[in-house]
């Protein structure tokens, strides 16, 4: 319902309905009410939270002229965690009614869409665990305000797809959102290096489909050769195939030209573990630390390495330490439960299972690769594979490095996990990319 009221010398429509809010935005009830529970869009309520809303033009008109124009780094707004909303990416009704035609949207709202998706990016550039949900928002809001910007569908692709690599949020939800955003940013412009990207991410983690990725990241690479996003998803790619020295060298290239990216330092510290370097591993993580770079990767890492070359006395106190600062590290408290097997305290290590067990139980997100490990601790190697499946058909980042990882050295020659790799596909081993790795050097890089 649409009433007309005087105020003072103006006249203003209140609006009285979703729908009729919705009509005059020009934008789905779905999208409106997302504004609303995101953004703050002027909605009143006649009583509670629950009572009959509505709202009045002149002040739908001001928030749609400034939406956007305070969003900056440090904005708790962007700063406040983000909701993943799967099927909002992009609502069927806005996009069915022709919203992404440009000529319908105002030049204003194109280029604060450009500012914000180019602010996104610069995010990007010292990307932490914590910026990651700040990221995703802004790449929304730059949706919000033009639905035909298809750099900020590809940005919101990869950026679900960290989310979900990382554990951050169930990685098969990340990457169906992902694949979601990436469908919109092929419909506009399938040849954006961005667009690339992350078709090359979601075919390595989630599709595991090694060739089209390798294509994917050559031809992203070709577009643009110093995006880190591109390298480091070679990188890992490269982790898949066994070429962990490869893999080093290029994620250390990126880490030289900047030291502040999180992503490529915790990476290079887990490569250098699955190589065997575990005291270069540990000294790397140290040194991250030591500028103010945290998060799980760097806890998973040194718990691993310190298994291999520490005395459990050594270990498990270390790993109990780290525990009681990332309790939620999943992977540092299997690798705990691993050790305390190991160590021939069963009962500790049992504790940590019946923990990862009530946390499934009550539909908490949770790493397999974690329960695997404790397991391998416990010699349950049969239920250790079973987990081992499950984080490779999550698209776990942990399980890229299945076949060279040294704490699966016991599962070995173990028959079930034999079975195992018989089942799954992981990169047939060929010839590196001696070209790739030549041209990400810092002169390159520079240019």
């Amino acid at each position: 319902m649409v009433s007309v009221v005087s105020d003072g010398p103006f006249q203003q429509q209140r609006l009285d309905s979703w729908k009729s809010i919705a009509r005059y935005l020009d934008r789905s009830c779905r999208t409106v009410q997302r504004w609303d529970s995101e953004y703050g869009l002027p909605i009143r309520h006649l009583g509670g939270k629950k009572s009959p809303i509505f709202a009045y033009s002149v002040e739908l008109d001001d928030w749609m002229r400034n939406r956007g124009r305070t969003v900056t780094i440090s904005s708790p707004e962007v700063l406040r965690p983000a909701l993943l909303h799967a099927p909002l990416i992009g609502d069927e009704s806005d996009h069915r009614n022709g919203i992404l035609d440009s000529s319908l949207i105002s030049s204003p709202e194109k280029a604060r869409s450009a500012e914000l998706v180019a602010l996104a990016y610069r995010m990007w550039e010292s990307l932490s665990c914590s910026s990651r949900e700040g990221i995703i928002r802004l790449f929304r809001e730059a949706i919000d305000l033009d639905p035909g910007n298809g750099e900020a569908f590809a940005g919101l692709s990869y950026s679900l797809i960290a989310q979900g690599v990382f554990g951050n949020v169930s990685a098969p939800a990340a990457y169906t959102a992902a694949e979601a955003a990436l469908q919109r940013a092929v419909e506009i412009n399938p040849e954006l290096p961005e667009t690339k990207c992350a078709t090359a991410w979601l075919r390595m983690v989630s599709a595991r489909d090694w060739q089209g990725a390798r294509r994917d990241f050559d031809e992203a690479f070709k577009d643009r050769p110093s995006d880190a996003y591109t390298i480091v998803g070679r990188a890992a790619l490269h982790i898949a195939e066994g070429y962990l020295n490869e893999a080093s060298a290029l994620l250390l290239n990126v880490v030289k030209l900047n030291p502040l990216r999180t992503l490529p330092v915790a990476l290079y510290c887990w490569s250098k573990y699955l190589a065997g370097e575990y005291a270069k591993a540990l000294d790397q993580v140290a040194q991250a630390r030591a500028i103010g770079q945290f998060g799980p990767i760097f806890d998973a890492v040194e718990a691993l390495a310190s298994i291999q070359i520490e005395e459990p006395d050594e270990s498990i106190p270390r790993m109990e330490a780290l525990s009681a600062d990332s309790p939620h590290c999943d992977v540092l408290q299997g690798a705990l439960g691993y050790a305390y097997g190991v160590a021939g305290q069963g009962q500790r290590a049992s504790e940590i299972l019946e923990v990862m067990a009530h946390r499934e139980a009550h539909g908490k997100m949770h790493e397999p690769y974690a329960a695997a490990l404790v397991l391998i601790g416990l010699n349950q190697k049969p239920e250790a594979v079973k987990w081992l499946e499950q984080s490779y058909g999550d698209g776990s980042l942990w399980s890229l490095g299945f076949p060279s990882d040294p704490i699966l050295a016991p599962l070995r020659n173990d028959p079930h996990y034999r079975l195992f790799l018989s089942k799954v596909s992981y990169p047939v081993p060929g010839n590196a990319n001696p070209r790739l790795g030549s041209l990400c050097t810092a002169r390159h890089f520079a240019a």
